[in-house]
């Protein structure tokens, strides 16, 4: 009876073992991309976690990040690349989330369009001037209104991410993005638009979100309909995620291939 109830721990770690050997196998594969003279003692504190994380993890983008990293702690030439945060960083990740800086590696920005609504006071109802304490009106202007207006948020993150990559739980993605800001492996700009992203910009709002924002200019359509004094205007902004110098250091260290990042030195 005793040797009964001990099979599911053996079993577990019997599929353990498996994991362990699978893991290292795809680890000394990635290492025979270096000469023998090059590959050097990998330092305890990238090792040691990473080796015991080997033992149960098989999501596969996070046990490649792991990996990736413990190759590159283990060569002359990129040791210098394995900081010790980045074992705290990929803790803090979830597989989704790796699978969308893999995605992205050989990119310097994730394109953006957040959406808004401007309300308001309609034309012809009267003047509007802006809010200024030191005009003074004269004798019959006394009905001019200081300009009133009120922007609200009504979609952001649109990134086309949860297109672009094949999340497990693409409905996550807004979680994802802010995940991966408080990790500080990216950030956002939104006061310019790179050139190079136009293209980006037009699938997401032509193809990717096109319903999407037709359901909002018909919302803004009926907005105008029933309030005659107000006007609904509905617009965009664009932005852009880029990879912070953490964030770059984060994506050779785990993310990029030996090559990939030899390639670029």
């Amino acid at each position: 009876m005793g040797n009964l109830l001990l099979l599911p721990l053996k079993f577990q770690e019997q599929k353990a073992r498996m994991k362990f050997d699978a893991n290292l196998k795809r680890y000394a594969k990635k290492l025979q991309a270096s000469q023998a003279e090059d590959i050097c003692e990998v330092p305890p504190y990238v090792g040691l976690p990473i080796l015991e994380k080997l033992t149960y993890l098989d999501q596969h983008e996070l046990s490649e990040a792991f990996l990736n990293l413990l190759t590159k702690a283990s060569t002359k030439a990129t040791i210098n690349l394995a900081h010790p945060s980045f074992i705290s960083t990929l803790n803090n990740m979830c597989a989704d989330e790796a699978k969308i800086l893999f995605q992205y590696k050989h990119q310097e920005s994730i394109p953006r369009i957040d959406l808004y609504i401007k309300k308001q006071q309609a034309a012809g109802q009267a003047p509007i001037l802006t809010l200024n304490p030191e005009i003074t009106f004269l004798e019959g202007e006394q009905n001019v209104r200081p300009a009133q207006e009120v922007h609200t948020k009504v979609a952001w993150n649109l990134t086309g991410i949860e297109v672009f990559v094949e999340l497990d739980f693409p409905e996550n993605i807004d979680v994802y993005i802010e995940n991966l800001e408080k990790l500080g492996i990216i950030a956002l700009e939104t006061e310019v638009h790179l050139k190079k992203d136009l293209e980006t910009f037009k699938q997401l709002e032509q193809d990717i979100y096109k319903s999407s924002i037709l359901e909002r200019q018909q919302w803004v359509e009926e907005l105008n309909k029933k309030q005659q004094d107000v006007l609904y205007t509905l617009y965009n902004k664009k932005g852009y995620y880029y990879f912070t110098e953490y964030g770059k250091m984060f994506m050779k260290a785990c993310i990029k291939d030996l090559d990939e990042v030899r390639e670029k030195s």
